[in-house]
């Protein structure tokens, strides 16, 4: 089987020659650790130097992912905002820099830290005038949405071997990048018709920029970026997100579905519980990457739905800083009773982080290698 083939069978509960071989995505601060403990130097995450080696070539992950790099097959639709904000630098020194980025977002950045989120301080979106002043910089026709030789690329794709994916913004994704967490939160109070203009205008806009996309090419799976959890649970609301966001969602889906799409995720960092029955009602069928620390075990979740919910994730970051037991151990934890029926891949919860060790990390894919051909 190819890594397309493998993909689709997993996730539709078919046998396969193997399991896929995925990971969610690495910091590069842990690149560099290790380097220093022996990852040959011509590796790199994206080698950009000629003779250099892709991470994920030399440590036999598969192509057709949504974020790991060196991996990422992505339809390339940018469905976004277009034209960007130009990137305007207010302060700067050796510390820090403020400055208004792409979004309109101004934000104070901590500099040679990483991974370090940066300090959010103002957002475009205010009020509704603020709102109306940024829709057109949201177009679905605009120039630049789709790659000037689309032709050749959907021609390509048709002769691909590896899983296609396309990723859009959901709905607290896009409205936090507008009016920031605590705006959209006052805004739910304050203003919640402009919330609702708002979710609508987001919806038609996915619909109209990922129409030819659907049309011209055969997607095998969708990434929802919906950022809307923490430790504890839902950042918004789950009662909101039923009455504005739900019917979009269902919109969405069901294009997607009648378009022969029907592997949909969301990614969501945090603790989902309350929220995967509303993704499921709305027809997405996917959650990533399972955040441990807040409490997502992905053999509960199978207990509790079933096969109605893929699964990929899960796999403690914490776990892999400790020693070779610990790794085992966290592994076996999750994998073996989620591989043998299938729709699961095991990846780390989120980035890879620096306190991993290099052989720690080798530890976990000979284990997953191994695992997945039994």
């Amino acid at each position: 089987m190819n890594a397309r083939e493998r993909f689709l069978a997993t996730m539709h509960y078919q046998p396969v020659d193997r399991r896929p071989l995925w990971e969610w995505h690495f910091l590069p601060d842990t690149i560099e650790r290790w380097h220093r403990e022996g990852l040959p130097v011509d590796v790199a995450l994206e080698p950009t130097v000629a003779g250099a080696h892709p991470l994920a070539e030399y440590l036999g992950l598969e192509r057709g992912q949504p974020y790991c790099q060196g991996c990422t097959d992505l339809v390339p639709v940018n469905a976004g905002m277009l034209p960007e904000f130009p990137v305007r630098i207010l302060e700067e020194n050796e510390r820090m820099q403020l400055l208004f980025d792409r979004d309109g977002a101004k934000k104070l950045i901590l500099k040679h830290i990483t991974p370090a989120m940066p300090q959010f301080q103002d957002f475009p979106v205010h009020n509704r005038a603020d709102f109306t002043a940024l829709v057109s910089r949201y177009n679905p026709e605009s120039r630049g949405r789709y790659p000037a030789d689309w032709p050749t690329y959907v021609a390509k794709a048709a002769r691909r071997d590896y899983p296609l994916g396309l990723t859009f913004d959901g709905y607290v994704g896009r409205l936090r990048s507008w009016m920031g967490l605590e705006g959209l939160c006052y805004a739910l109070a304050d203003a919640p018709s402009l919330v609702a203009e708002m979710c609508e205008f987001h919806t038609e806009f996915i619909l109209r920029t990922i129409e030819r996309a659907l049309s011209d090419l055969a997607i095998d799976y969708v990434n929802i970026w919906e950022d809307m959890a923490y430790k504890a649970g839902s950042l918004i609301s789950p009662r909101v997100v039923r009455s504005l966001m739900l019917p979009g969602y269902k919109r969405i889906c069901q294009a997607l579905r009648e378009h022969g799409v029907d592997i949909i995720f969301v990614d969501c960092d945090g603790n989902i519980d309350e929220l995967i029955p509303i993704w499921l009602e709305a027809g997405i069928n996917g959650v990533w990457p399972l955040e441990a620390a807040a409490g997502m075990n992905p053999v509960i979740l199978r207990r509790r739905y079933g096969r109605s919910l893929l699964l990929v994730g899960g796999i403690d970051k914490r776990e892999l800083s400790q020693g070779r037991a610990e790794v085992r151990a966290e592994v076996e934890r999750i994998v073996p009773s989620l591989y043998g029926e299938g729709g699961y891949i095991p990846t780390v919860d989120h980035s890879v982080p620096p306190d991993v060790p290099l052989s720690n990390y080798q530890y976990l894919r000979s284990l997953l290698a191994e695992m997945a051909v039994r």
